[in-house]
């Protein structure tokens, strides 16, 4: 294979035998190449065979399109391909990612995006940790920014949030609205945004009107067990148990 982006791998196969081989030179005949990752930049090319053993054999790719922007933290331009090698950082974010795709992690807009710029920072980092040390982030946000985002995040609770709308809304890089935010509130913009529909959620849940669907469906939530699962998480309890311990069926 050979594309237009970037092409960074999660492999999960065993194989009897084979070769794989990177712009026709780095060669490998590994054959357990469970948990090893692939990195191809654009302009380079893989290409081999595999026989398979009797088991079920899968890679998870991640496709990086080029910045749209010359900024430093989303440039991997300069990343040499590498095959087969192992970083525990990036194997945790692609199985992250793969559960979003595969529909059993959470399915929200923001937290999607917010792996994916995670990969692009771990990427650089796992390629030369020096590229990645952070700049001082000189006293995060103002309070005229912050209000914004929580004015937007409020007016728009009940679809998806992107981390680049945000971004956009103060004026900053996705890369540089994170760690600002992260430092004016504690929290990524991402456990921001959840925290928020939360709440929303337990003001209506305790009205009593709604169904456990519809309360999830108004917050932003894809079902009702998308909320129950978060809910739980950060509350203790299931939606149906924090309005019976308030008094409502």
């Amino acid at each position: 294979m050979k594309g237009d982006a970037a092409y960074l791998a999660l492999h999960d196969f065993v194989r009897s035998d084979g070769e794989t081989t990177i712009n026709g030179g780095s060669r490998s005949t590994l054959t357990d190449v469970r948990g090893k990752l692939t990195f191809v930049p654009i302009g380079s090319s893989v290409e081999g065979w595999n026989r398979f053993k009797g088991r079920v054999s899968s890679v998870f790719a991640v496709h990086l399109a080029p910045p749209k922007s010359n900024h430093y933290a989303s440039d991997i331009s300069n990343i040499p391909p590498s095959l087969y090698f192992e970083n525990n950082n990036l194997k945790a974010t692609l199985q992250k990612l793969q559960s979003v795709l595969d529909g059993s992690g959470l399915d929200d807009h923001a937290y999607a995006e917010t792996l994916g710029l995670l990969l692009l920072w771990e990427l650089r980092h796992a390629a030369d940790p020096k590229h990645t040390r952070p700049t001082p982030v000189r006293g995060g946000l103002s309070a005229r920014q912050l209000k914004l985002i929580k004015a937007f995040v409020d007016a728009h609770i009940s679809r998806g949030i992107g981390i680049s709308e945000l971004a956009s809304l103060v004026g900053v890089s996705q890369f540089h609205f994170i760690r600002a935010f992260r430092s004016s509130v504690g929290r990524s913009p991402y456990q921001y945004v959840l925290s928020e529909r939360i709440s929303v959620a337990k003001e209506m849940l305790l009205k009593g009107d709604l169904s456990i669907a519809d309360v999830a469906l108004a917050v932003g939530f894809s079902d009702g067990s998308q909320l129950n699962r978060v809910f739980r998480k950060m509350i203790g309890v299931t939606p149906t148990a924090f309005r019976r311990e308030n008094g409502l069926r």
